[in-house]
């Protein structure tokens, strides 16, 4: 697929809905955790559910109808495992990437995301080896919380007429928010940093970083899972659209489907704040909620508004809230926006070591991710004090703040065509990589598997009279589970029905 050319109503009429739209309108979800315990009973399952699952058909079929925007939405995921429960051969089941087959609680993935300690996958809710066994998630999303009731009851009947073949892990059940502020817990606007999808809205990142089948930004196909032409004798699946592997002995059975990562993440709300209060301490001899605040912005490389570091160095400017911004020229030395900051290491734009600007941009946009999270649990604080520096009464808030025992932080979940390429990539070379950039023993302040213990894990924030490093960073952000699971079209899902 060329830049500029449309999905075609059908392509998109097959795609689930997940991964062209973060359902903006919908902002209460759930996250349903399940088992396959009978074939039969699940195909059965399936083909009950296809019909209700929100498709990527364009809300607006014609410019001139308004558009038609649904009031809810239903999409599916299955695991490695779950694949293999729902009967998916040994040959087509070996044409899925390593990574996907193992898992993420796996130890090799482990190892990569740097899932140790309390994030250790023994120590998971969900997920985890000593865990329930998950082999589907699925997605819900409703406009009030009433609605996301009615969503999970009517889902939990449909679990109960199979009579056992197909089961929900209702005690693990995950529920998540966007709150009216769009804030995170930590305080921070999030949310603004999307790719767009050529294909979808015309220009953006190569529709094959997102969606199986098409050219992504190399012009490559992704690697995408097949099943041999005897699994397939009614030709529910489609041939391969990569004209490198078209075979008559297969059928695609990736086409117009994705990978879905969701990571469930603690996020210590107090723990950050009074690390940020103890540097202001450090730096200044007292409590300075605006040095904490300004502290923060560096370590997240935008403002708690969302106005990013870059167009708005010397101060909070929340009309200037973008994702349109580029470093190389503007910020080469990362004065600004350091190097070491978050936004600027999960996406680095036209900085990436020696490579020029379009090859970083190339290479920035290959390592791309649909991010599709949402906060859980009640804020610590009311974050929209962090926006009031010029009010000093407001911003005590964030002194002294002890946690309330509640559990709060992010149900993170990103569609990608390679897991590995992708979301592993980014968490490994780039957030937890102490070297990112030049940098020496300083990984992402928030998402990195930082220790405190480590003398010199401190954040590096550059300045023309000084350069400041902070104390070592204690780990803010805890996994507490996750799986890898591959999101199928409509078609596939019509395979995967079928008792065959």
């Amino acid at each position: 697929m060329t830049q500029g050319t449309r999905l075609s109503p059908a392509a998109r009429a097959d795609i689930q809905g997940f991964i062209t739209s973060a359902y903006g309108h919908l902002p209460f979800s759930a996250y349903l955790l399940v088992e396959i315990h009978d074939r039969a009973q699940a195909q059965m399952w399936l083909k009950a559910l296809l019909p209700s699952l929100t498709t990527a058909a364009t809300w607006r079929p014609r410019p001139d109808v308004p558009k038609s925007i649904p009031d809810r939405a239903l999409n599916l995921a299955f695991t490695y495992a779950g694949l293999s429960a729902l009967g998916l051969s040994e040959a087509a089941l070996r044409t899925f990437p390593p990574e996907f087959r193992d898992g993420m609680a796996s130890q090799e993935r482990s190892r990569i995301l740097g899932d140790a300690g309390e994030s250790a996958p023994s120590q998971w809710e969900l997920g985890g080896p000593l865990n329930a066994v998950v082999h589907a998630l699925l997605i819900l999303n409703a406009p009030t919380h009433a609605d996301l009731d009615a969503m999970c009851a009517e889902q939990r009947e449909i679990f109960q007429n199979t009579q056992g073949g197909v089961v929900e892990h209702e005690s693990i059940a995950q529920y998540g928010t966007r709150p009216d502020n769009s804030r995170e817990q930590f305080g921070f606007f999030d949310g603004i940093a999307q790719p767009e999808i050529v294909g979808v809205k015309g220009k953006g990142v190569g529709t094959g970083e997102f969606i199986l089948g098409y050219q992504n930004e190399y012009n490559f196909f992704p690697v995408s899972p097949v099943v041999p032409l005897a699994d397939d004798p009614k030709r529910i699946l489609p041939a391969s659209a990569n004209p490198y592997h078209q075979t008559a002995r297969y059928r695609d059975l990736g086409f117009n489907g994705t990978f879905v990562v969701y990571r469930k993440l603690a996020q210590d709300v107090a723990s950050f704040w009074r690390f940020l209060q103890d540097e202001s301490i450090r730096l200044e001899g007292t409590p300075s909620p605006r040095l904490m605040v300004w502290l923060a912005a560096k370590m997240v490389g935008r403002w708690p508004s969302g106005a990013p570091l870059i167009l708005a160095p010397d101060g909070d400017q929340p009309d200037l809230r973008t994702d349109d911004f580029l470093y190389a020229k503007e910020d080469p030395d990362g004065l600004a926006c350091p190097f070491g900051s978050h936004i600027r290491r999960t996406n680095p734009r036209d900085q990436i070591g020696p490579a020029g600007q379009v090859e970083s941009l190339h290479m920035s946009a290959r390592h791309r991710i649909l991010r599709r999270g949402k906060p859980y649990g009640p804020p610590l604080f009311d974050p929209t004090v962090l926006d009031r520096l010029d009010q000093p009464e407001a911003l005590q808030a964030i002194l002294d703040l002890q946690d309330d025992g509640h559990p709060r932080g992010l149900h993170f979940l990103c569609a990608n065509s390679s897991i590995k390429d992708q979301f592993e990539f980014i968490q490994q070379a780039w957030v937890n990589n102490p070297g990112f950039s030049g940098l020496v023993e300083n990984r992402d302040p928030l998402l990195g598997d930082n220790d405190p213990t480590r003398v010199t894990g401190g954040m590096l924030i550059p300045g023309l009279r000084a350069t400041i490093r902070t104390a070592p960073l204690p780990r803010f952000v805890t996994v507490r589970g996750g799986v890898y699971s591959f999101m199928p079209s409509l078609a596939t899902l019509r395979f995967l029905a079928d008792p065959r």
